[in-house]
């Protein structure tokens, strides 16, 4: 179990509201996935990130993956295309119902930063659920795949006004000391991919995956934190 104070000030107002509120207002998630590019740095495995603009409805200016929600057209994707039935054991799933998800990463990639992949090239990492308190949720599969070569990572889409290539100790101290901002969900993917020492490590590990929903708790102090079963 993990718990981590809610120090963004913005989450940490909507967060407050909503328990002032009566901490009723709950709405589903929307299913979404997101992926870690990964590619081997100089000085170890390196993440690549977006900053969305302040001007987005969902976490704006945070560094995040990749990603999306699940559109209808990703459901289109056949469970028979090659590496989903591996993709869907480890994410304990059937293949039908991963397709949507492989295909909304894929796509997604595609869309923000102009890389290609392929579903054969997608690996689980976890299953994160919006906190209660936001007004937008969703529920989000965590997927990683290496950098192709030959391709080029960079914005596409008009939904960032920065990011790149980081490598996850340097943005987590980042992230820390209050100059860049992320969620929980991103912090804990790059303090597991900082635990390896190259991409074809990282990649070969199958973590066990559980559906995460954190809990928003106040401790005896008054402080707020997100209480997190981790796998």
């Amino acid at each position: 179990m993990s718990r981590r104070p809610v120090r963004d000030p913005d989450l940490l107002a909507r967060a407050e509201e909503w328990l002032r509120a009566g901490a009723a207002d709950v709405s589903s998630p929307r299913p979404a996935a997101t992926v870690m590019l990964v590619r081997d740095g100089d000085a170890g495995p390196e993440a690549y990130v977006q900053r969305r603009v302040a001007t987005m409805a969902f976490a704006p200016s945070m560094l995040v993956f990749p990603g999306g929600r699940v559109d209808p057209a990703d459901h289109h994707l056949d469970p028979a295309t090659p590496g989903l039935a591996d993709l869907a054991a480890h994410m304990g799933v059937a293949p039908r119902a991963a397709a949507p998800f492989a295909a909304a990463a894929v796509r997604e990639v595609h869309e923000e930063c102009g890389v290609l992949l392929s579903v054969e090239g997608l690996r689980g990492r976890g299953h994160w659920v919006t906190p209660a308190f936001e007004p937008r949720r969703y529920d989000t599969w965590i997927l990683a795949a290496a950098m192709p070569e030959n391709q080029h990572a960079r914005e596409t889409s008009g939904e960032s006004d920065g990011g790149g290539w980081v490598h996850p100790a340097d943005v987590l101290a980042r992230a820390d000391a209050g100059e860049v901002r992320m969620m929980p969900p991103q912090v804990w993917a790059l303090e597991a991919l900082a635990s390896f020492a190259d991409v074809a490590a990282f990649l070969a590990h199958r973590p066990r995956i559980v559906r995460v929903d954190p809990v928003l708790e106040r401790d005896p102090d008054g402080t707020l934190v997100l209480r997190t079963d981790l796998p």
